[in-house]
């Protein structure tokens, strides 16, 4: 089978495993997927009772699974992923890798489904996201989100999915979608020691007409369409927020649009150095922190700052100045080579942390392609400060949206 990849695990004394499965990205499919994903954590069939299956796989030597749904452009990945201690590093002959398997899918093949446990997930998730959307920089992302893809809704949202979805679904609606995910395209991933054996079980288990599929995906990308808006928001917090949001297109080499974007965050939000820290923060005195991002699957470099109310039009000249320079052509050359620096550490050190290595498997898998960190080292050290202001040019001003 080949939607089956486990690598050998030559660094940790644990193994990691996940399976992961690929529906498009809409609100209702998000709501019901982190409905599912919740239910699922809490319980099962084996443990029907909250906090019974935490408990057990703790005991199997701290094992943990996390279901959680992600979303990857216009996809949204429902991820299935156990952790556990190699069983050669335990002197116990009942504990092995198939024991581990076998508990794997009993708990994610077989949800509980019943009003008790759907109603639990419901008040949970709605407090969850009640908190989450009091924070002003959380509120103002979804909110610019819900602008940005106005006449696109089924991506507008990338965390809960609709609220409204979420309180009315239904035992059946999840019982459907649960179905559904059996025939969507479907594959598993990780880390072992004994990387063939862990193969033989999972084979057995994979009897989903979903691991039969493609999981790779022709495009990814959602495309950015020109079309500028700005709007104001008025908020009660003392605290403002303001999100300035480019959009690019397709036309560059693919190298130059992700990598441009990367180092462009860097260069204007990624220390105290960079220079959207060192003009908005210290020399305004006007944001309580900013940020800048490059959503490579959305085709959208946001750069987002919390401020003070009263200077939100200042911040927004900086902002919007700070990219024209660049677009034409003035770089700081120190603050672009401690980007470079920055982030070759992070692609250097990334192979010691477990899970970027697993993110790193199914954003290959994804794409169908086989990149590595050391790729990525090379691609960092050859990198041009030309290449980034190519990639700068592209960039259109789409959004602008302030929480006031």
């Amino acid at each position: 089978m080949t939607n089956i990849k486990i690598d050998h695990n030559i660094k940790f004394t644990t193994a990691t495993i996940g399976c992961f499965l690929r529906v498009p990205l809409s609100k209702k499919n998000l709501a019901l997927a982190t409905l599912l994903a919740t239910m699922q954590s809490n319980a099962s069939i084996l443990y029907p009772g909250i906090r019974n299956q935490t408990t057990a796989l703790d005991e199997l030597y701290d094992a943990q699974l996390d279901i959680f749904p992600e979303v990857f452009g216009n996809q949204i990945i429902m991820q299935y992923v156990i952790n556990f201690v190699e069983p050669s590093q335990i002197l116990d002959p009942d504990y092995n890798y198939k024991k581990i398997i076998e508990l794997f899918f009993e708990i994610i093949d077989n949800p509980l489904f019943n009003e008790t446990l759907m109603q639990l997930a419901k008040n949970q998730l709605k407090e969850e996201y009640e908190s989450f959307y009091d924070i002003p920089a959380n509120l103002g992302y979804k909110e610019f989100l819900e602008t940005w893809y106005r006449n696109k809704p089924q991506y507008a949202s990338q965390l809960f999915g609709s609220i409204e979805d979420l309180e009315d679904a239904s035992i059946k609606d999840l019982q459907d979608f649960f179905e559904g995910l059996k025939k969507a395209p479907s594959i598993c991933l990780g880390q072992a020691m004994d990387p063939d054996t862990i193969t033989d079980y999972l084979q057995k288990h994979l009897t989903n007409e979903g691991f039969e599929k493609e999981f790779k995906v022709e495009d990814l990308t959602i495309a950015a369409i020109e079309e500028p808006i700005e709007k104001v928001a008025p908020h009660k917090s003392l605290q403002g927020q303001i999100l300035v949001g480019y959009g690019y297109g397709q036309k560059l080499e693919r190298r130059i649009r992700q990598f441009g974007g990367l180092f462009l965050s860097h260069y204007l939000a990624g220390d105290e150095s960079s220079k959207l820290f060192t003009d908005v923060r210290e020399k305004l005195g006007a944001a309580y922190g900013i940020e800048a991002v490059d959503y490579f699957n959305n085709s959208m470099f946001l750069i987002s700052s919390s401020i003070d109310k009263n200077k939100y039009s200042e911040v927004e000249k900086i902002i919007i100045d700070s990219i024209k320079k660049i677009q034409n052509g003035v770089v700081d050359q120190e603050v672009f080579k401690k980007s470079k620096k920055a982030l070759k550490r992070i692609y250097l050190e990334a192979p010691d942390r477990q899970g970027i290595e697993i993110v790193q498997m199914l954003t290959n898998s994804l794409r169908g392609r086989e990149t590595t960190f050391k790729d990525r080292v090379k691609v960092v050290e050859e990198f041009t400060s030309e290449q980034m202001i190519e990639f700068a040019k592209t960039l259109f001003i789409n959004e602008r949206y302030y929480l006031v």
